[in-house]
This record gives C-alpha cells, structure tokens and sequence, in this order.
C-alpha cells in the first residue's frame, strides 16, 4: 500500500487548515456585515423620525410667526431681549 510522505500530508494539513480559517473568516465578515445593516435600519428610522420632527418644528414656527406678526405687525426680533423692531 502507498504512502504520503510527511512533506505531503504536511501540504494537506496545511491546505485544510487555511481553508477552515478562510471559512472562519468569511462567515466572521457575514456576521459584521449583518451587524451594521441592521444598525443602518435603525439609524435610518431615527433619521425618519428626526426629519418628521423637523417639519413639525417648522410647521408650528410658521404658525408662530404668523401669530406674532398679527400681534405685533411685521418686524425683527431680537432673541436676547424679546424687542420688536418693525420693519418700514
């Protein structure tokens, strides 16, 4: 019966070895590619949600400025004192 020589089954070993760890490797990389679709979903709901926010914020600084300019007329407000100075 034939025999491998020790070089030989040493290539084999070596051959399988890499090929497990390669296989190892691969299935790591899959598991972080789910891992960072999955915080992309959630990152693009917090977005929706952000940009939902956004335009209800915008929403009621129109209605706002549309009370205060029925109050008070057309003007510039200065943030840091609440002074309306009309615009001419």
């Amino acid at each position: 019966m034939a025999q491998l020589t020790t070089e030989e089954l040493q290539s084999i070993k070596n051959l399988q070895s890499k090929y497990n760890q390669a296989i190892f490797e691969l299935g790591a990389a899959e598991a972080q590619l789910i891992a960072i679709e999955e915080q992309s979903e959630k990152i693009k709901k917090s977005k929706k949600g952000l940009v939902s926010d956004l335009v209800t914020i915008e929403k009621q600084e129109s209605e706002l400025i549309a009370s205060l300019q029925e109050k008070y007329g057309q003007g510039n407000i200065d943030i840091n004192t609440g002074e309306i100075t009309p615009i001419q």
